[in-house]
């Protein structure tokens, strides 16, 4: 009597596969090289979900620079594991939902500023701590850029009526 079998599609390539309908429950993918690749998108997507809730906890937090710059290095270090995964979707040998796509875009722009973004030059001028304000102090404690522009005299004799450093808020 010959064995039946049941007709079932690989859930990795979309293939027609036949099994024995004792593994019918468990057959999911037509070949050992599919079930390794499934493996491997499963480890892919876990990674993608572990990012995408770390990414919104720190955009529900309000951060401080040390803590945003430890935030960073880990995003960096997982940024840098995944761009050869990325340079393979380029090439077309593997596949990324849209979803991992943009987190892996989200957490990409978090570590490297885009190219067309405007940046601003500040001019950074040091004053000694006992000249600073406690308005400046406090600013500085909390983490918040202080906005005074400082601009300083450059001419070599000092005149009396003119000062030396000028701050404008």
């Amino acid at each position: 009597m010959p064995h039946k079998h049941h007709t079932k599609t690989c859930v990795t390539c979309g293939k027609e596969f036949e099994c024995k309908p004792s593994h019918d429950e468990r057959m999911q993918n037509c070949s050992i090289k599919c079930r390794q690749k499934a493996r491997k998108m499963a480890k892919e997507q876990k990674t993608t979900k572990h990012m995408s809730t770390a990414l919104s906890k720190a955009e529900q937090t309000r951060l401080s620079p040390a803590q945003s710059a430890k935030l960073r290095g880990q995003i960096a270090t997982m940024v840098k594991t995944q761009i050869d995964w990325a340079n393979q979707v380029v090439e077309g040998s593997r596949e990324w939902s849209p979803t991992q796509a943009r987190v892996f875009g989200t957490l990409l722009s978090k570590v490297v500023p885009d190219l067309s973004a405007s940046y601003h030059q500040h001019e950074i001028n040091n004053k000694e701590i006992i000249d600073l304000s406690r308005d400046e102090l406090e600013r500085i404690a909390a983490g918040i850029e202080v906005t005074a522009t400082e601009i300083t005299d450059v001419s070599e004799e000092p005149s009396k009526g003119r000062p030396k450093v000028i701050n404008n808020p």
